[in-house]
């Protein structure tokens, strides 16, 4: 039914079927009304003007008489016969809608398999989140809701609070055991078994908050079932019928249930893994704190994706279907501002609406992109071929359908008659700035990293002997000159070991002043004895002379620590200290691996400053780069843990090692730089050839798919 065919449908006299419902409802104080299909469980809202019209469908009244009357009940509203035949279009798709007589059976049967079919569709289109309904849980619901009323008072809600409240303060004291070494412990196999059993249990008690919170204020709740989520079987609940409250609060509360079940599952596994001892009970106590203390609040908490966090969001605006219309604000403002389509109808109601539906559309097409690249490259870092079939079929849907859309609208669409070509031209060339922009339009490019304050190798102050510091000789800040005695160290054996081989040279020397000339034999025996017994003693006066620990270069000395030095024993080759140039200093830096091949070749300028004071910048140059790869990091200070940006391996108890390998470069200040001590963090910038947005898009996923699927 089109407008161009009015003669058709002006004798037409609907009616409502007798399961459809309507009820008032208010949205950021503008009147509206909720039109409830009882037996498929849908909500369609209608304007006032919508609502007027569907009221005057009783089987009698013509369509066009319905339409005169609506234009004289609103006057101040244009009412187009389109707009009338689209309300008709929608009310006899949803089933709600009978004609001059009942249907007959067949007809019935036609609108049954249509309905399975859209169904069967849907889930086609989206295979990661199959819904299988089971039961009708209403009687269930209603008879066990007398027991738990007492959980929807105030009381419950302070003592929730409270328990809330005590469950935060056990986490921050409890925080290093929470955490430490988390991904060990939460992907064994052993584990892994437990998070099976223990996740559909507290997915079962969150989806019955759910039915409890709706059935707490009059609503009914006919369906529950299995949603296969990434084919994980998740349990769902039917929970559409807060639609109809009035009230946004309680609306909000029905979807915000299942997050505060969760919660509450959350703390009470705190309070019991504080208690127990290490077992079965608090693997599980632990599992049920990850599901509904940490992918709660992250994945069903979050208003991008379509769990309760979106239900919630959308109530407390006051913008239903916050999702549809959010995309139709969107295409809207493509037809209005592209197409130059000015009739074309704004789904938004007020400029705050448009607001919200601009940001949400933008920012979760976004997400959804994000989501759908995380769980495609997570599958096909398994199974690559599965991997690959749901990277094509996302494309497809999420890409492909809607562009073809697109253009089937571009070159049939009714309402571009008269501008198809001024549309179609603006269409690409909003494609084709697109394309220039990202392909052709160079931007800055710049690989931002870490570093510290470093010395040279011959700076550091080490330890060449083993032995403990007897005394610290040079003055911590004091400056030095090369072969400055700096530290004292002491070994008792090393004198005794002097005297021992200094005996052994004395006594080989004797033998071999007093042996026969003509015994050539052991004459030659006793010379080699004699040459490495002095090759002992000089070994043994070098590791003495080594006791003496002396500056390899000249410059200011700085030992951390130094009050604890003296009788510490020092293992050979320990760092003491540091000898360095505090007015130019070198600067050792981490680049990651993504970024080690532009930094290498692609390096037009370096620039530096000291996060303490990131006022001055300063020109450097890579004076020398350590070729292999390493996963220690030169200081602590460039992890997380430090300020850094590095992830350590929790696995490692030194916390030096980071998860993916990095590369060290040195870096040599171009002029006066000078640092009040080691160790400082240096915020790095190397300077690229500018490059276009698009070719950084594609290296970037590039390497993306290459270190996620090891290739």
């Amino acid at each position: 039914m089109e407008a161009g065919s009015w003669y058709r449908t002006a004798p037409f006299r609907p009616r409502l079927r007798r399961h459809a419902r309507i009820y008032r409802q208010h949205y950021r104080g503008q009147l509206g009304y909720v039109l409830q299909d009882r037996t498929s469980g849908r909500y369609h809202l209608c304007s006032p003007s919508a609502y007027y019209m569907i009221s005057l469908m009783d089987g009698k009244r013509t369509v066009e008489e319905i339409w005169n009357r609506a234009c004289e009940a609103f006057p101040d509203e244009r009412i187009e016969k389109a707009d009338i035949t689209r309300l008709l279009i929608t009310l006899y798709s949803s089933d709600v809608l009978l004609g001059d007589v009942p249907p007959d059976v067949s007809e019935q049967t036609d609108r049954g398999q249509s309905q399975r079919r859209r169904k069967n569709i849907l889930r086609f289109l989206n295979p990661l989140a199959v819904r299988v309904p089971l039961l009708d849980p209403d009687r269930f619901l209603s008879a066990t809701l007398p027991w738990l009323r007492f959980l929807f008072t105030p009381w419950a809600a302070l003592a929730y609070g409270c328990l809330l409240l005590y469950s935060l303060a056990l986490v921050g004291e409890h925080w290093a055991e929470l955490t430490h070494n988390m991904s060990d412990r939460v992907l064994t196999a052993e584990n892994l078994l437990i998070l099976l059993l223990v996740y559909p249990a507290v997915k079962t008690l969150h989806e019955l908050g759910h039915g409890y919170a709706l059935k707490r204020w009059g609503g009914e709740v006919h369906e529950i079932g299995v949603m296969f989520l990434v084919f994980m079987p998740v349990p769902y609940v039917d929970a559409s019928a807060a639609s109809a409250y009035q009230n946004k609060w309680q609306r909000a509360l029905v979807g915000a249930a299942g997050i505060l079940v969760e919660v509450l599952l959350a703390c009470i596994a705190l309070l019991v893994w504080v208690a127990v001892e290490d077992g079965l009970v608090r693997a599980c106590a632990y599992n049920v704190m990850l599901i509904g203390g940490v992918s709660t609040l992250l994945f069903n908490g979050n208003p991008l994706l379509r769990f309760d966090g979106y239900f919630v969001l959308q109530d407390l605006l006051e913008i239903p279907n916050l999702g549809p219309r959010s995309n139709r604000h969107v295409a809207w403002l493509v037809k209005r501002k592209l197409l130059g389509v000015d009739e074309a109808q704004a789904p938004a109601n007020s400029p705050g609406e448009a607001r919200w539906m601009l940001v949400y559309a933008i920012c979760s097409f976004i997400y959804r992109l994000f989501i759908m690249a995380a769980i495609i490259l997570f599958v096909a870092s398994r199974y690559f071929v599965i991997g690959v079939v749901l990277a094509i079929w996302s494309a497809l849907l999420m890409l492909g359908l809607p562009l073809a859309r697109q253009c089937l609208y571009l070159f049939s669409a009714s309402e571009l008659r008269g501008r198809r070509t001024r549309a179609i031209g603006a269409a690409l060339g909003a494609l084709g700035l697109v394309a220039v922009t990202l392909l052709l339009v160079p931007l800055p490019y710049n690989t931002i990293s870490e570093g510290i304050v470093w010395v040279p190798g011959d700076g550091a102050v080490r330890s060449k002997a083993r032995g403990v510091v007897e005394s610290v000789v040079s003055a911590p800040a004091s400056p030095v000159e090369q072969g400055t005695v700096l530290i004292k160290l002491s070994d008792p054996f090393l004198d005794k070991e002097v005297a021992v081989h200094q005996a052994s040279v004395n006594e080989l020397e004797l033998r071999h002043a007093e042996q026969d000339i003509r015994d050539r034999v052991s004459a030659r025996i006793i010379e080699e004895q004699l040459r490495q017994a002095r090759a002992d003693l000089g070994l043994a006066e070098q590791n003495r002379a080594n006791l003496e620990v002396m500056a390899g270069r000249a410059g200011t000395l700085a030992l951390p620590a130094v009050a604890d030095l003296p009788g510490t024993y020092i293992e050979r080759g320990s760092t003491l200290g540091y000898v360095a140039e505090f007015s130019a200093p070198v600067v050792r830096v981490v680049v990651s691996q993504d970024a080690i091949e532009q930094v290498r070749n692609d390096t037009r300028a370096v620039e530096i400053r000291l996060v303490e004071r990131m006022a001055p910048v300063v020109s450097a140059r890579v004076s020398r780069e350590i070729p292999s790869l390493t996963d220690t990091l030169p200081s602590p200070a460039l992890s997380t843990l430090g300020g850094g940006r590095f992830l350590l391996d929790p696995a490692d108890p030194e916390q030096r090692r980071v998860l993916d390998g990095v590369y060290n470069l040195e870096l040599e200040p171009l002029q006066a730089w000078p640092v009040s001590k080691l160790g400082m963090r240096v915020m790095v910038k190397f300077v690229h050839r500018w490059e276009p947005l698009g070719w950084r898009l594609y290296r970037g996923g590039r390497r993306l798919f290459l270190r996620q699927l090891s290739v």
